[in-house]
């Protein structure tokens, strides 16, 4: 029987160690798919596919790839949104959208994927023949293993799917990891400014957690006796139980870490593009930067910089280690101590000033208080946390201690409503045994919602826990007079209702007495393998931990 295009793709997939892909409503590779024994998850719409999709990669530091795969035309269009966000967020998921033929191409007004997604993926292009497919994806994988993470996109021409591959066709070998390593001078003279630095400060980002190198940065942390920083993107690279951790920065952060970066003079950013945004801590110029990333467009594009190496992260630190050990003394375990000595007296006083807030008791629940409640029910060692776009974010972040990497997923340079649940769920399918947990609001729930029945359906349990406030949150500083007379940002819903509809555990909870035990019984259904949602209803948070608001 003959091999078609599309016989073709499964198999490279396949060997490519991919498991399943996230389709909406269908892919014309579908079939072969399933042939070869690639599971395929059908969501609700083509932005959780999406969603789902970096799950995969993200949790897995990329070591499995997530891959979407739409329909010609409307389904190109729909998933934007999803590929967009692995594109902000520097995420490595495949993109696999139809186009209807080769007579079609150029032809207004068929959705044209490469000219529409150019700006949006690493790379992007189309297959227009069967034979044309192995020198393709092994392009495509090539990018995606190599530099820094974004997602690819393949546009799947019909022609080359249905089409027969001709016998001549080299077999398709897998593709291997490609690495950047530092020039020796270079580490040489970040090693130099260091051990000249009064008051360095180790900045660490995404990067360090997809070169998986957090013991290397633990151990440049220890011989420097420097304080670690990681950014919201890269939380859970460094752990926060060390004595060393000044903690998370992004659109909250605590006096911790602003205490430290105020005073630092040299900055080690590793793994980080140092780049202008809401969502990384800001500092004032006159710092000397040592920038050590995996692309170098990001070298010197926003700060000067002392040092610019373009290098992976574990490479980098691990090269840095070994020509500080023997040049390290009494001055970096002097600083250590004193360090230490710091973070503890400073983060002690930041928890005790929030100690009301957490301990806080009234009906709707308070929102600091329903985190309390739900962190005490989770075991740190087999949970994988996450927020949604907000308070969700702006508080975890900050209190919730990532001990190892990958262990809460944050993000943040793109912040669509709705993320955590396609999140969530890809995460549960790359880690089965472990207890994923996403936390959403009002808002995020009106985006994607629908979804939990693609967990129920598929066999997903994930645990989705909704702080429900019925507003948009401190909008009233933007949009006062709209909420005044309109009610702009209020929204309403019997969200537990809406989930047990669907198949879910459910529960709504409204008394500080029900959180733990309905929190208990949620954890007991998603280990028996049904996913479970509870919604809890709080007042409105009016306090963040912001730089700007008096936290520092």
């Amino acid at each position: 029987m003959a091999t078609t295009g599309a016989d073709l793709l499964a198999r490279i997939l396949k060997a490519e160690g991919v498991e399943q892909v996230f389709c909406f409503p269908l892919s014309s590779i579908q079939e072969a798919l399933t042939a070869a024994g690639i599971r395929t998850i059908t969501t609700r719409q083509e932005r959780v596919a999406g969603n789902m999709a970096d799950g995969v990669s993200r949790s897995t530091n990329g070591r499995k790839i997530g891959v979407v795969a739409v329909q010609a035309l409307a389904g190109a269009e729909n998933a934007f949104a999803g590929i967009a966000h692995s594109y902000t967020d520097s995420t490595p998921t495949l993109f696999l959208p139809g186009h209807p033929g080769i007579d079609l191409i150029g032809q207004r007004p068929t959705f044209d994927s490469v000219a529409n997604y150019g700006a949006t993926t690493k790379l992007a292009s189309r297959v227009l023949t069967p034979d044309l497919l192995v020198p393709v994806m092994r392009q495509a994988f090539a990018a995606l293993r190599s530099g820094r993470p974004q997602p690819v996109m393949v546009e799947l021409v019909e022609d080359a799917l249905v089409g027969e591959v001709s016998g001549d066709v080299a077999e398709y070998t897998p593709v291997p990891w490609v690495r950047p390593g530092p020039d020796a001078g270079g580490v040489r003279e970040a090693a130099d400014l260091l051990l000249r630095a009064k008051a360095p400060l180790i900045w660490s980002g995404h990067g360090t957690l997809y070169a998986e190198a957090s013991a290397e940065l633990q151990e440049v942390a220890e011989l420097l006796g420097a304080p670690v920083l990681t950014t919201l993107m890269g939380k859970s690279g460094f752990d926060e139980g060390h004595e060393l951790s000044a903690g998370t920065g992004g659109y909250s952060e605590s006096p911790v870490l602003r205490h430290f970066l105020d005073a630092a003079d040299t900055l080690l950013a590793v793994g980080s593009s140092l780049s202008r945004t809401s969502f990384a801590p800001s500092f004032k110029p006159g710092k000397t930067i040592i920038h050590v990333i995996n692309d170098p467009r990001d070298l010197f594009k926003v700060h000067p910089t002392a040092v610019g190496v373009h290098s992976d992260a574990k490479l980098f630190l691990a090269a840095l280690a070994e020509e500080l050990r023997g040049r390290v003394g009494a001055t970096e375990r002097d600083r250590r101590a004193a360090t230490a000595a710091t973070i503890r007296e400073r983060r002690a006083a930041f928890l005790a000033d929030y100690e009301p807030l957490f301990a806080a008791e009234g009906t709707p629940i308070p929102g600091y208080r329903m985190f309390r409640e739900l962190w005490a029910s989770l075991d740190p060692a087999r949970t994988i946390l996450t927020h949604e776009s907000g308070h969700s974010r702006d508080i975890q972040s900050v209190f919730w201690p990532a001990r190892t990497p990958r262990s809460y997923l944050a993000w943040g340079h793109s912040t669509q409503l709705g993320f955590s649940l396609g999140l969530a769920m890809g995460t549960k399918l790359a880690h089965p045994d472990t207890l994923v947990v996403n936390v959403m609001g009002d808002a995020a729930v009106g985006m994607t919602a629908m979804d939990w029945e693609t967990a129920v359906r598929e066999r997903i349990p994930i645990l989705t826990v909704i702080k429900h406030d019925s507003i948009f949150s401190m909008y009233d500083q933007y949009i006062p007079d709209s909420i005044e007379k309109l009610g702009a940002s209020n929204v309403y819903g019997d969200y537990a209702g809406v989930a047990r509809s669907l198949g879910c555990h459910a529960e709504r909870v409204t008394s500080i007495a029900e959180l733990r035990p309905a929190f208990q019984r949620a954890i007991a259904a998603v280990d028996a393998g049904q996913p479970a949602v509870v919604d809890v209803i709080t007042s409105e948070t009016r306090r963040i931990p912001r730089p700007d608001a008096g936290s520092h």
